[in-house]
């Protein structure tokens, strides 16, 4: 068995470390100036010009239609690269490409209501 320190342990690291931010944090607080608050500080910039900006609707469909091609597509991908080499049967791999792709084709084909 390897000679272990109990200081390298990942937890008691984990505590050294955030005490020293901490502390790090509690210094930077003392020795900062005071602000004033300014009610411009979030508002967004936007090269120095006054933007009036339209009130938006979110929609977060193409997000996740985004979102759902990336999956099938790693899921695809975890798959075949999983297969034995030495498998008698490869054709089970272009199946299941084909559903895949079947699959992108439907969630990839657009509402006629958008």
């Amino acid at each position: 068995m390897e000679n272990y320190s109990l200081w390298v342990s990942p937890p008691i690291l984990f505590v050294v470390f955030i005490s020293i931010g901490g502390l790090m944090l509690g210094v930077g607080k003392l020795i900062s100036a005071e602000g004033t608050e300014n009610p411009a500080k979030f508002i967004h910039y936007s090269c120095g010009e006054d933007l009036d900006t339209p009130p938006l609707e979110l929609n977060y469909h193409a997000f996740f239609r985004l979102a759902l091609l990336f999956g099938i597509l790693h899921i695809v991908a975890l798959a075949i690269s999983t297969m034995p080499v030495k498998m008698d049967m490869k054709i089970l791999s272009v199946i299941y490409m084909l559903g895949a792709a079947v699959s992108i084709l439907i969630l990839l084909e657009r509402d006629v209501n958008e």
